[in-house]
């Protein structure tokens, strides 16, 4: 998973997802504002028993039970939960995004604004002089709307998640040379300069040199190259040496 992705999961910045949830699922809190309605009640209960089914989508978010079990939370939509237990309609149709605890308030506020100024611009859950119902078009205006905000929180938060990605990024590349460090390797001798073995004469400098090389085994090498044996091959230090990483590190045989 890629270090942005992962942000955003733990920021809870996810696609909405939309489909239909059994109503046992859905868990309507305590804590639910009492003044964020999502349209008149009578036209919620007229649509539910006519086609039974909501016409205005409900927004959940998945929590977790004291049991362990995952349930769906109401935080928006408690009319139409209502209502469809009263009727026995079992299926309703939901949005699901995944907000933490601290971020469904702000949520519902941000819902709460966006339902009155769709109403004072006069397309609000209404009936007109003549009796039509408005729900349906009414419920494809507010699903634009929480799309809106959804990408509206969206563009607000990714500076912040990009950020945070460069940071992360950046500590990894602290741990990598941490870890270097850690074992006595020069980075960017290890990266850029090649060992010229022939030339080696401490056993100490050759195991700083080469990863996994034992001191003893360095000792070796040093001794055959003061008797005055040119080494030609990574095979022939292999042969002496087995446990360097001879693979992993340049080496010159001039």
């Amino acid at each position: 998973m890629s270090y942005s992705n992962q942000i955003s999961k733990h920021l809870g910045l996810h696609q909405t997802h939309q489909g239909q949830i059994h109503i046992d699922y859905l868990i309507v809190p305590e804590t639910y504002p009492k003044d964020l309605f999502s349209a008149s009640p009578q036209l919620i209960r007229e649509d539910l028993d006519k086609y039974k089914t909501n016409l205005i989508p409900v927004i959940i978010r998945p929590v977790t039970t004291p049991e362990g079990d995952t349930a769906y939370e109401v935080i928006f939509g408690k009319e139409v939960v209502e209502f469809a237990r009263e009727l026995g309609i079992n299926q309703l149709w939901a949005s699901r995004i995944e907000l933490e605890d601290e971020e469904v308030l702000t949520f519902q506020e941000r819902l709460k604004s966006i339902l009155q100024i769709n109403s004072q611009n006069g397309s609000s859950y209404l009936q007109t002089p003549e009796g039509s119902n408005l729900v349906n078009q009414d419920s494809q205006s507010f699903m634009t709307l929480f799309n809106e905000f959804q990408k509206s929180f969206n563009d607000q938060i990714k500076p912040i998640i990009d950020r945070l990605e460069k940071i992360a990024q950046e500590l990894d590349e602290f741990k990598r040379n941490f870890a270097e460090l850690k074992q006595g390797i020069p980075r960017k001798t290890k990266l850029n300069s090649p060992v010229s073995i022939n030339r080696c004469k401490k056993a100490e400098n050759l195991t700083k040199r080469v990863l996994g090389l034992k001191v003893e085994e360095a000792e070796k090498i040093i001794q055959q190259i003061q008797k005055g044996t040119k080494f030609k091959s990574a095979d022939e230090l292999k042969a002496i040496a087995p446990s360097g990483r001879w693979d992993e590190v340049s080496i010159s045989f001039g």
